[in-house]
């Protein structure tokens, strides 16, 4: 019985212990990806960092930007949209994969922001444009 019991619970513990490990999403920046060499090429990456001013250009569908963490930069195209935040200077978390050619191909770009929400003073009501889809 005492067998069974320690068998059952070191199973739980294991399951909870990959449940965790694998929700847990972490990213890497651009120092992080480059010191990773060729291993990192082809593999699905989260790449953080801040956009590069001067280095945002919008060609058709694709975006081109640079992401920089202050040591390395590494250039991101991304084929989607970007969000309304996204702007150069503007902390950003890309998904993706680093192509051979040493460009982050991008397919989701997440922006940073403080989260700080500031209501209208009192008596006012947000502007229809201040509002998404509105």
């Amino acid at each position: 019985m005492v067998v069974a019991l320690a068998i059952i619970a070191g199973s739980l513990v294991w399951v909870a212990t990959k449940g965790l490990s694998s929700s847990l999403v972490y990213y890497n920046t651009p120092t992080d990806l480059l010191q990773k060499g060729n291993a990192a090429v082809g593999d699905r990456a989260r790449l953080g960092g801040y956009v590069v001013p001067g280095t945002v250009s919008r060609r058709g569908g694709v975006i081109r930007f640079v992401v920089g963490d202050g040591t390395t930069r590494m250039t991101v195209l991304d084929m989607g949209s970007v969000p309304e935040l996204f702007r150069e200077g503007q902390g950003v978390v890309v998904e993706g994969e680093l192509g051979r050619d040493g460009t982050f191909h991008a397919d989701t770009v997440l922006v940073k922001h403080n989260g700080v929400y500031t209501p209208p003073p009192p008596g006012e009501t947000p502007h229809s444009g201040d509002i998404p889809g509105a």
